[in-house]
């Protein structure tokens, strides 16, 4: 079997769980883990069998490996990975696709021109029950989808210095909600305007719990979130979308010290015009196995990649852009200008 060698650029939470979704898998190599300085990096090389290594340009130049997963810090994303499709390396990249608009175009442009495969690690687009969600909209069943509404709460994450610098992640209504801002899309199409409220967070300088309502030309959207809940909040995430002729539900939570003991913490539920709410039953696949796995395919099939591409991952870093200027002026923005940075 001829194995694809990947290289995973940096070690962090989204580093090490791409890495482990890799090394789970009989037709890839993890040829090397790089990070600027060692510690958890050589740890995760040792785990997987793998190389660490600090020298970026070390690791381009290496023409065994035909693909890096890049899991940098967001201000980073441009430079690596332009550097890496301009070394001929298939590009996986950790989502948001950037922290500038400019820069977010500059990678589409890249896209456009490569015949390396080039992917945003968006993944809601394949996690499990928000794929088969998305296929009960488009089988019609319920009609047209008229209003989505979301949510994502969770404690601080304390063990990342990176979120206590929203310079360096734009914040919860940025960086966090961008999840859902992506999964409205992908059910309602491209947004026409954002107005949001947020609240700014001591620790970190961002706004890292929001509100944030987003219009399309078929209906709307709110995603409501952020990471300032108690410590024994579970992680939760949340899906409703109501259609012409019923409504379809997805509730997750899993952490923390919930109170639904006894309760489901991962359930789909559709509700027809007629009949009893039904709860769907859906094979449980880890998200982030199916994502790198399906990055893999392309790459092994010659084929680009059709699911979380370049231009879907920056109409989400549209919003998210509008969302942050929104709560910080109090104006609707509407999406037809150019916002340079967060």
């Amino acid at each position: 079997m001829t194995k694809t060698r990947i290289a995973v650029l940096g070690a962090g939470f989204m580093g090490g769980t791409h890495a482990r979704a890799y090394h789970a898998r009989d037709d890839v190599e993890i040829a090397a883990i790089y990070a600027r300085s060692g510690n958890r990096a050589e740890e995760l090389a040792r785990e997987l069998g793998s190389t660490f290594i600090d020298d970026l340009d070390r690791v381009l130049r290496d023409e065994s490996i035909e693909a890096v997963d890049i899991c940098l810090p967001t201000p980073a994303h441009r430079a690596t990975t332009e550097a890496a499709l301009a070394a001929g390396k298939h590009v996986l990249l950790e989502k948001p696709l950037a922290m500038m608009e400019g820069d977010a175009d500059a990678l589409v442009a890249a896209s456009d021109a490569t015949d390396r495969v080039f992917m945003v690690a968006h993944v809601l687009r394949f996690w499990p029950e928000y794929v088969e969600l998305k296929r009960v909209i488009d089988s019609g069943e319920l009609g047209q989808p008229i209003a989505v509404n979301a949510v994502r709460r969770q404690p601080f994450p304390e063990w990342s210095a990176l979120f206590k610098t929203a310079d360096q992640t734009g914040g919860a209504i940025y960086d966090m909600l961008i999840h859902d801002y992506d999964a409205m899309n992908w059910i309602l199409g491209a947004p026409l305007s954002v107005v949001a409220n947020g609240i700014r967070n001591p620790r970190s300088g961002g706004l890292d719990q929001a509100q944030v309502l987003i219009g399309y030309e078929s209906g709307t959207g709110v995603a409501d979130g952020g990471m300032i809940q108690p410590e024994s909040y579970p992680f939760t995430s949340r899906l409703e979308v109501l259609c012409e002729r019923g409504a379809i539900e997805y509730h997750f939570q899993a952490g923390g010290r919930s109170f639904e003991l006894g309760e489901p913490t991962n359930r789909l539920t559709i509700y027809r015009e007629e009949g009893d709410p039904e709860l769907m039953i859906v094979d449980q696949t880890d998200a982030y196995a199916n994502e790198v796995g399906y990055f893999i395919d392309c790459i092994q099939a010659g084929t680009m990649a059709e699911r979380a591409t370049p231009r879907d991952a920056r109409i989400a870093l549209q919003a998210g852009l509008a969302a942050k200027r929104s709560a910080e002026t109090g104006q609707r923005i509407a999406l037809t200008g150019s916002m340079t940075s967060l």
